[in-house]
């Protein structure tokens, strides 16, 4: 829906007030109207209409967004990736389907956030699966509902509640909780009384046999390579953005590669999606080439 003009954006002059003051402007469609600009866009591409459905939603889009500010992430962007999950909900949006696109909207929204969050926080762990992302987003959740502390490693019980409720296993909610907080000192004492005991007193004995730890390394090992690999095969100005987005330890925004490179922030995006992609069916499939070739059978089939 590239055509769509004039859709406001976090700029870094103004700022949050700023945008949010602007999208208040629009106004909020009744349910008749929303199903009349649907049915111009869906049956006659009118991109005036799709214009009206988009901006009637953008405080939709944007209250969703500020849920997701905790995650250490540019609020710009995690605002532009809202608005291109409504973009892509009103595309798709059919009123015969009986709801209303705020209904169908909210998940194309979260959805698009929930990827570039995921993009954002682990380019080198690629494989992220469904349990992962469950995790993730939800673990926070869990954690108020069962009034765990936030400065702190979580209680050995509250591990494998956690667990339990997630279908993941105890040592990825312990790495995910340590993401989440930052660093924290495991020398912090418990409670407020004369007692020693400390944080680490509490920490489960996860380590890994040596076996494990030479496999885990080697693993990374390969996808780090790989990843090192891909960004080589990328032209120059893609590289340089996917690096300043997600390699860097200042990362730039949108609105900075926009300005350095003199384009739209919107075709920044593309470019580091695009960007995104290729490295990672790249990465994907060295890292699967080196486990196959690892194999015995791999071995056997060769010297056969």
């Amino acid at each position: 829906m590239s055509g769509i003009a004039k859709l406001p954006y976090v700029s870094a002059e103004g700022g949050l007030s700023r945008y949010l003051a602007e999208i208040q402007k629009f106004p909020l469609l009744t349910a008749s109207e929303e199903a009349a600009y649907a049915r111009r866009w869906r049956d006659c591409g009118d991109r005036d209409a799709a214009y009206r459905l988009v901006t009637s939603h953008l405080r939709l889009a944007a209250k969703i967004a500020m849920k997701y500010r905790r995650y250490g992430l540019p609020l710009a962007d995690i605002v532009s990736e809202a608005n291109m999950g409504l973009m892509q909900a009103v595309r798709r949006f059919d009123p015969a389907m009986g709801f209303r696109l705020a209904t169908y909207a909210m998940w194309w929204i979260k959805a698009s956030i929930h990827e570039h969050i995921l993009r954002s926080w682990s380019l080198v762990r690629l494989g992220v699966g469904r349990a992962q992302k469950k995790l993730f987003f939800k673990l926070r959740q869990i954690k108020n509902r069962i009034s765990a502390i936030e400065d702190g490693d979580l209680r050995p019980e509250q591990v494998a509640y956690i667990a339990e409720q997630l279908k993941v296993s105890p040592p990825e909610v312990i790495e995910m909780d340590r993401r989440l907080r930052g660093d924290a000192s495991l020398n912090l004492a418990i409670g407020q009384d004369d007692s020693t005991e400390e944080w680490q007193d509490r920490l489960i004995d996860l380590s890994p046999d040596p076996e494990s730890t030479l496999t885990d390394a080697d693993e990374y090992r390969h996808r780090q390579a790989a990843l090192s690999e891909a960004l080589k095969d990328l032209p120059a100005r893609d590289r340089a953005i996917l690096e300043a987005r997600y390699l860097a330890d200042d990362p730039k925004t949108l609105d900075e590669l926009a300005r350095e490179h003199r384009v739209s922030r919107e075709r920044i995006r593309q470019i580091e999606q695009r960007a995104f992609n290729r490295v990672k069916r790249a990465v994907c499939a060295r890292v699967a080439r080196a486990a196959l070739a690892a194999l015995p059978c791999a071995d056997a089939s060769r010297a056969a």
